[in-house]
């Protein structure tokens, strides 16, 4: 009986792009609180602030980096 050749097979890993630094998960009250210097309150974030991340039927958080530019912007449109 002859022994069968063994083939050792390689996985490629495809160059995986670093993610762009978004910043720390913020709940809705950390969001009015740390970004809008409680000038707002955690529902007005809730309904208001777009890009929020949904991470379960009720939780809810947004992008640190991405709330500041969505800020910025609003801020620009309202000049």
């Amino acid at each position: 009986m002859k022994a069968a050749a063994l083939q050792v097979l390689r996985v490629e890993h495809p160059e995986v792009p670093t993610p762009t630094p978004r910043g720390r998960l913020l709940t809705a009250a950390q969001v009015a609180t740390e970004l809008f210097n409680c000038t707002v309150s955690a529902a007005w974030v809730r309904r208001q602030v777009p890009l929020k991340v949904v991470l379960g039927h009720s939780t809810v958080r947004w992008f640190e980096y991405d709330v500041q530019a969505w800020i910025e912007t609003q801020r620009a449109l309202a000049q």
